[in-house]
């Protein structure tokens, strides 16, 4: 009589094989959502730090010189990096570099340009301005100091008053206007 020999292999079906790649595949997705969130979460917490400390530096240089830096834009031309190195330059001595003023969500976007190139200087930050009296951003309580340039993070550009709160633009229009 003939052996018949049994060999048992062990092997995925190609069923199994399916439904495991398929449950990797969501669970992967899934992962790609919440890092994305962590991201978007990080990097408005990272403007608001930048924020507080243009904030800061605004608030000495007003106590040091009396007024509001006096950068105008009057004699600008498109593409001048003048303006933004002449802010950097005015917070420079209170401990603000080039990098504090760059929105990290702006920077990723434009694909990480060199900022220390000399035409890659720029603000994400824009002050708004104040007349040359003394402390008069401080008498302003409804201008913000500053302004986020670009609208990248869940409810626009964020703003910090002179109080030092910082809200979105959706919240400072929802503050205007209580009606919307």
């Amino acid at each position: 009589m003939p052996r018949l020999t049994q060999r048992s292999v062990a092997a995925f079906t190609l069923m199994e094989l399916l439904t495991a790649i398929t449950i990797v595949l969501i669970l992967a997705a899934m992962a790609i959502g919440v890092l994305a969130d962590m991201r978007n979460r990080a990097d408005v917490a990272a403007c608001s730090t930048n924020l507080k400390s243009l904030y800061a530096a605004g608030a000495s240089y007003v106590q040091d010189n009396g007024y509001w830096p006096q950068i105008s834009t009057d004699t600008i031309k498109v593409g001048d990096t003048q303006y933004p190195k002449a802010w950097i330059a005015a917070f420079q001595p209170y401990g603000m570099a080039q990098k504090n003023w760059i929105c990290p969500t702006v920077q990723r976007d434009l694909h990480n340009p060199d900022l220390t190139l000399k035409d890659n200087v720029r603000i994400d930050y824009t002050p708004t301005p104040f007349d040359n009296l003394p402390n008069t951003p401080f008498k302003w309580a409804h201008q913000p100091w500053f302004i986020e340039r670009g609208s990248v993070h869940p409810g626009g550009n964020q703003l910090i008053w002179s109080n030092g709160q910082i809200v979105s633009l959706s919240e400072a229009v929802r503050y205007a206007n209580p009606a919307n």
